[in-house]
């Protein structure tokens, strides 16, 4: 097959192209009932028998000295982190030469650089610096530097539960890289997940002269290729890894029942998250979830999709989160101002024409709320009230969510739309006995119904009225 720019560019047109159709096989399969995804995270020694699975026979002596300093680093790395450090990186100076090859070098290398930099991090916390190496992290485009990390955890001593790992073979050691919620945080990251970032990165050695190691932290979803030691390379890299750590990373696992039950409680977290660095060069997908339900719930068909290599080269994911107990009008008006929001910080970041390529794919209700955003109400409000909105004798809240839906043009940067297993004419659920049972048990604030009672109901039209305050049958 031919390589071209031309052909390049036909294949990432078809991508784009194919991208509803991939979305639409993949949640199918993936939201259709996933459990409580989790982790364990090993201890040095229970990572080292892992390893020693895979390899039981050295076969050389070179190499069985090698295995005897891995093994002596998994026994301090609990005592004494120092000399663990200054074990894993002799074991990585030792190996870097025939990782070229493969082989058993290539999966020590991995290992002993992977504790190290995990090491190295938890490290800096409590004192610990290896004694016999002079650390110094590589800069560069493509590469993190562990300042703007909280945690960086080996990924391969992560034992996932209840999902396949995306993994990529290749060279270095895949790394999980995690910040922590905090407002200080927040202002460098505005869409800050509710737990955090979690990020893929593959971490590489080199040792240039005695005694210094030089660290290169690869950000894998910018690159997954790097140069090392003069020849083109693709980067190890664990994509799962990073996606199950925030789930874990989330306490509150009953978040979705909570939403619909108690709202209120809720109401102030309502908005777009991404677990990623936000990425201005690439189109954003927005992930939005379903009644009694969470972000998290979008891993297993996120998890699918980093598979392809083309969806991890164009698409950054982001998700919106809603208690789904509000009246339908909150969430959809908060649901418009965030993707504002996100198209705004990424312009003022530079972004090109990707920014206005944007992708929105909801699920159930979460389909309704992205229905909401591609239609224009504009003109509405005249036929339901009395009065213009501004003056309606209402919450503010309402009044902005009104103002918000009613009077705002339907965001332009929206190309795509995927919707799965939406009640776009409504659900016969709603009007049965559980669907009754659940709108007597959800607790919405009252100035959230204030539409409905005194002033407000009076400003409504004989039209506006047949709509909010219409008797169940």
């Amino acid at each position: 097959m031919l390589d071209s720019p031309l052909t390049r560019h036909l294949d990432k047109m078809h991508s784009l192209r194919i991208l509803a159709t991939v979305l639409l096989v993949v949640l199918a399969a993936g939201l259709s009932g996933c459990g409580e995804l989790g982790l364990t995270q090993q201890s040095a020694t229970e990572s080292y028998r892992d390893l020693k699975a895979t390899v039981p026979v050295p076969g050389s002596p070179r190499l069985t000295a090698v295995d005897d300093l891995l093994a002596q680093a998994a026994k301090a790395a609990g005592s004494n982190r120092g000399v663990a450090i200054d074990l894993y990186l002799e074991v990585a100076e030792r190996t870097v030469y025939g990782v070229r090859g493969g082989g058993v070098d290539s999966k020590y290398y991995r290992h002993a650089t992977g504790q190290a930099v995990a090491l190295l991090n938890s490290g800096s916390r409590s004192g610990a610096k290896p004694s016999r190496y002079q650390v110094t992290y590589a800069q560069g485009k493509n590469l993190f530097s562990p300042g703007q990390f909280d945690s960086i955890d080996f990924a391969d001593a992560i034992q996932l539960k209840d999902i396949e790992a995306i993994t990529q073979e290749g060279i270095g050691a895949p790394m999980v890289c995690n910040v922590d919620k905090s407002s200080e945080r927040k202002k460098d990251h505005p869409f800050l997940h509710l737990v955090g970032i979690s990020t893929a990165a593959t971490a590489l050695v080199e040792f240039p002269t005695q005694g210094q190691a030089r660290i290169s932290l690869c950000n894998t979803r910018r690159s997954d290729q790097v140069v090392f030691r003069g020849t083109s390379r693709t980067l190890a890299t664990n994509f799962t890894a990073p996606l199950v750590t925030s789930s874990a990373r989330q306490k509150t696992s009953n978040i979705g029942l909570k939403g619909v039950l108690r709202p209120a409680a809720f109401f102030d977290e309502m908005g777009l998250y991404s677990t990623e660095f936000t990425d201005h060069t690439k189109i954003p997908v927005v992930f939005t979830h379903g009644l009694s339900s969470r972000p998290a719930t979008w891993i297993p068909p996120y998890n699918a999709l980093l598979a392809q290599k083309w969806f991890r080269e164009n698409y950054q994911v982001y998700v919106f989160y809603y208690p789904t107990g509000l009246p339908l009008m909150y969430p959809a008006a908060g649901f418009r101002e965030g993707l504002e929001k996100m198209h705004r910080e990424l312009k003022s970041r530079g972004a090109g024409r990707n920014a206005d390529r944007v992708v929105l794919v909801g699920h159930s209700m979460g389909g309704l709320m992205t229905s909401f955003q591609m239609r224009d109400f504009r003109g509405t409000a005249k036929k339901i009230f009395r009065s213009p909105i501004r003056v309606l004798p209402i919450a503010p809240t309402s009044r902005k969510a009104l103002s918000t839906l009613l009077e705002s043009p339907p965001p332009r940067f929206i190309k795509r739309v995927v919707f799965v297993a939406t009640p776009h004419r409504g659900s016969i659920l709603a009007n049965g006995w559980l669907g009754r049972l659940g709108s007597m048990l959800a607790k919405v604030p009252k100035q959230l119904l204030s539409l409905q009672i005194g002033e407000g109901a009076r400003s409504l039209t004989t039209f506006g009225r047949s709509l909010v305050l219409e008797a169940d049958p």
